[in-house]
């Protein structure tokens, strides 16, 4: 290596390890979040989830930062395909930390709600010990994926069976305190929500840790050192548990043995069910993790199934998506009305399934065919969501589950 190239692969050096102590920076701001969003149900203090909430400001702030770097970083090194696939890495983590920071911020929204309900005694107890197990994998998936340790990646890989059965353990829980008393129910149900928020762990972290050495020449290890910019707080990431080309339906309905008749069809029929009981849970949710489609009772407690349509009509990020509202208000008015707020269709109780069902699938036909298992057409390319083959000009193309996805994506809105 002459000296020309010594000295641009020392600058790049320096400068990724800049961006990586602002990766640092910027997970010991998400655990720290995650530590007060857990304390602040536990303590029930309003003060404290509110001041979680604010905080996101400043992890959205370091993403962005990061990710002018990394861009700053591609464009004036030119970095080989080694070093670029550090810096892609380096974006992709930042992305994955500022989405659990997110999580952070509605765990504290929904801590909110539950402040107002009666207490459930020992609750909160699991919930914390769920959160102190998974605040070690993201500190050593962070670890592994700084000091370039396979080792270690993989036995966060491994402990992560540990927390599913943690969490299989405390919703076997929940339901126990639901089916003593039925007063337990909808606490319950925003206690499984936060449960869900703290069950994902740092997957993307710890599988990039093992394959990123770097084999340049010259490049040196350093020597491992204590993390102590993380803190000591603790933190757990949030990860959505759904098929990447299986469409998701939000069912919001109050009324819990029509939910769940309603929700067995539904994934029997293929679908990655949502559930909220009332108004309130319904637009969390949406904010948490929009559906491809609603399907929304009228009378519902808290916020009413008309008011949820009509603010999820209003917001730019949630006006595309299909809402089926579902009432047993029959007259012509009511109908009227249902859709003139926004609802995308409205079907009377009591309804056919079949009927249902088919209603779903032709709002989804609208809006992602892809999702159907319709065929796209875009001038001379054809894709089958159903057979998940694409051709161009009669040629076969062979794309990955990624590459799939994205030209589906790109083809439902050219």
């Amino acid at each position: 290596m002459n000296e020309s190239s010594q000295h641009i692969a020392s600058v790049f050096d320096r400068d990724l390890e800049t961006v990586q102590a602002q990766i640092m920076k910027m997970g010991g701001l998400v655990e720290q979040a995650i530590l007060d969003a857990a304390d602040s149900l536990d303590s029930r203090d309003e003060e404290q989830a509110e001041r979680v909430r604010e905080s996101d400001r400043a992890v959205d702030d370091l993403e962005e930062l990061i990710n002018d770097e990394c861009a700053r970083l591609i464009a004036l090194r030119q970095p080989t395909a080694v070093d670029l696939r550090l810096v892609l890495s380096v974006m992709k983590i930042s992305g994955n930390l500022e989405r659990i920071g997110d999580y952070a911020k509605n765990m504290a929204k929904r801590t909110g709600v539950l402040i107002q309900m009666a207490p459930i005694d020992g609750a909160t107890v699991s919930l914390k010990r769920m959160a102190r197990d998974v605040q070690l994998m993201l500190k050593d998936a962070l670890d592994a994926y700084i000091h370039r340790d396979a080792e270690l990646a993989m036995d966060v890989i491994h402990r992560d069976r540990d927390v599913d059965q943690l969490y299989n353990a405390l919703f076997r829980e929940f339901l126990t305190f639901m089916m003593e008393d039925p007063r337990n129910i909808t606490a319950c149900m925003h206690l499984h929500r936060q449960e869900h928020r703290a069950d994902g762990r740092p997957r993307h972290l710890h599988r990039r840790a093992g394959g990123l050495s770097r084999h340049r020449p010259g490049a040196r290890r350093r020597p491992r050192q204590a993390r102590s910019y993380l803190g000591r707080s603790r933190a757990w990431a949030g990860v959505t548990r759904m098929a990447a080309d299986q469409p998701s339906v939000l069912l919001v309905e109050d009324e819990p043995a029509q939910r769940e008749v309603l929700a067995y069809n539904l994934e029997a029929e293929g679908f990655d069910v949502l559930r909220a009981g009332d108004g309130e849970e319904a637009l969390m949710l949406l904010e948490e993790t929009p559906p491809d489609i609603v399907l929304l009772d009228w009378m519902l407690p808290n916020v009413s199934g008309i008011e949820v349509c009509r603010r999820l009509k209003s917001r730019p990020e949630s006006r595309t998506i299909p809402v089926i509202m579902i009432s047993a208000r029959s007259e012509e008015v009511d109908r009227v009305r249902g859709l003139e707020t926004g609802a995308d269709d409205y079907v009377v109780k009591p309804y056919s399934v079949a009927e249902l069902m088919a209603r779903v699938r032709a709002q989804l036909r609208r809006v992602r065919p892809a999702t159907v298992g319709e065929r796209l057409e875009y001038q001379d390319i054809v894709l089958d969501a159903e057979t998940h083959r694409v051709t161009r000009g009669d040629q076969p193309l062979k794309l990955g589950p990624t590459e799939f996805r994205l030209l589906a994506t790109f083809m439902e809105k050219p």
